[in-house]
Parts: structure tokens; sequence; C-alpha cells
């Protein structure tokens, strides 16, 4: 999962190369296809190489393609709000914002019968205000931005992601759970390409060729390693650590906006990020309710 966060981190970098030549649902379409065919590549490596897992039990189970199909669903729709959301700010607030998912998850957790430590409501509160102040543009204005609104809506859709893996992954190939879930984000995407194909440049050709790299980087390592690594981790950890041990992409992105973009943030949006991370780490720890 730590690898996975690394990888999370870096493409904040790609998809902000990528957003200026391609629209938000041609990337998305594009990383979930590449990255499932990728995917795909892997398991039949896998079953050519490995005497046992040609012999172990079919993969393609249905717990792995419901599983799969809900969670590419979400993964589509929080990818794209993401996506959507780091057109208007920098891949920095981006990645502290994304990071808000370690709270949201208890937060929809409630839905399905999983009570929150009051820990974690506390830690919400401080999360909520460390936001505010990483959303002001120039560290003065009061007025919050559309990018920063698109990825705090990412940031509640990836919660949903997560507990959906936490909910299918245990029992499943964990290849086979992840070619789903990103076919099922291309699927999902395709219409809206097609209709919307001259909006996001999806047609040009010039515009493909300058935006392949950062894409095949998104689908390769961000979508078909991370997305891997976050299934197979899951299995092993309950999804409040699991989602402390992400929420470290907030950090990665950050690193990586600055080394590629030169990002700087204001005293307030820093101030702001160190609240956003010590909420993240709160709630985290925060012992668990009985179910």
């Amino acid at each position: 999962m730590l690898t996975a966060a690394l990888l999370w981190g870096a493409a904040f970098v790609a998809q902000k190369v990528g957003a200026e030549s391609l629209g938000p649902f041609s990337i998305t379409f594009l990383r979930n296809l590449e990255a499932g065919v990728f995917l795909t590549g892997c398991w039949w490596a896998r079953r050519l190489i490995s005497p046992r897992a040609r012999a172990a039990a079919p993969a393609w189970t249905r717990r792995a393609i419901v599983g799969g199909a809900v969670g590419g669903a979400a993964l589509f729709a929080a990818s794209l709000s993401q996506q959507v959301g780091i057109m208007y700010t920098t891949p920095g607030i981006s990645a502290f914002l994304t990071s808000n998912y370690v709270l949201f998850v208890p937060v929809v957790g409630l839905a399905v019968g999983r009570r929150a430590h009051p820990l974690v409501w506390a830690a919400a509160v401080v999360a909520l205000a460390g936001s505010y102040l990483i959303c002001l543009p120039d560290g003065a204005d009061g007025s919050i931005g559309r990018g920063e609104l698109w990825t705090l809506l990412c940031a509640v859709l990836f919660s949903v992601q997560i507990l959906v893996v936490d909910r299918f992954a245990p029992g499943c190939d964990v290849l086979v759970f992840s070619c789903i879930q990103q076919f099922s984000g291309a699927v999902l995407s395709l219409p809206f390409v097609l209709l919307l194909g001259s909006e996001s440049s999806f047609f040009s050709a010039e515009a493909l060729v300058r935006s392949a790299l950062p894409v095949l980087f998104i689908a390769v390592f961000s979508s078909g390693i991370a997305y891997t690594c976050q299934n197979l981790g899951q299995k092993r950890t309950p999804p409040a650590l699991a989602s402390l041990v992400m929420a470290t992409e907030s950090v990665f992105g950050v690193v990586f906006g600055w080394l590629w973009f030169d990002d700087r943030m204001s005293l307030l949006q820093l101030a702001g990020c160190a609240l956003v991370f010590a909420a993240v780490v709160v709630a985290s720890v925060a012992p668990r309710r009985a179910r």
C-alpha cells in the first residue's frame, strides 16, 4: 500500500500534464483501458510461468466479477472527479484534498453498519478546517475554487471504492479483481468520450501523441500496479489502517509537484496541509468500535 501511495503521488504530476492535451473523460477511458490490457497480460503471463497458477481453482469467479464491476464504477467516478479537479488546481493541493478519503471511509461506513470512534469525528472537523485553508487560491481569498470542490468529491468517492475493495477483495484473485475494475471504468467512460469527443480532443492525433507518455504512466503504474497493490494490501489490512498508509500519497504528491512544476503554497495552505495530515493520522489510529 505504501508502494501504491508513492505511485499515486507521482501520478498527480502525470495527470496534470495529460490534462493539458486531453479532457477528463478521455484520460479516464485511456488509463482504464490500458491498465486493463496490462493486467490481463500479467494474468496470462502468470499462468504461463507458474504451474501452481494453472492448477489453481478458476479465478474468474462471480465474486471477483461483481466486486470488480462495482469497484470499477466507484473508481470511474472518483478518478473522473479527480481528473476534472486537477485541471483547476495544483498536484500538491489535489493530493492533500484527495487524502480526505481516510476520514470519509468511516463516515461512509455508517451506511453499511460500521460505527466510527469519536476521535474520527473530531478529526473530520479538523480536516474540514484544513481543507478550507488549502482551498484558498492565494491564501487570502475566502472563496473555494471548483478544482478543490471536485477534488473533495473525489475523496468521498474514493472512500466508497475502498469499502468496496474491503468487501469483495478477500477471497478473490487480485489480478482478476483489478482487471474487471479497470475494464469497468473504461466501459463507463467510453460513451462520454464518443459523445464529447470534440470537446475532449480525443479524436485529435496531435493531442493523443502529446499525452501518450503521461497517460501510459498513469495506466501502468497508477491504475495497473498501484490499484493491484491496494487490493492485495487490503486483503490483509483493516480499511482504517489501509487508508492511513495510502493517505501518504498526499506527501508524495506535494514532493513530486514541487520537483516537476515548482509548486509553491502560501503559509495558510501549508498550515491547512498540516491540519489535514494530523487529522488523517488521528482518524486512522483511533480505536474502532465494535460493529
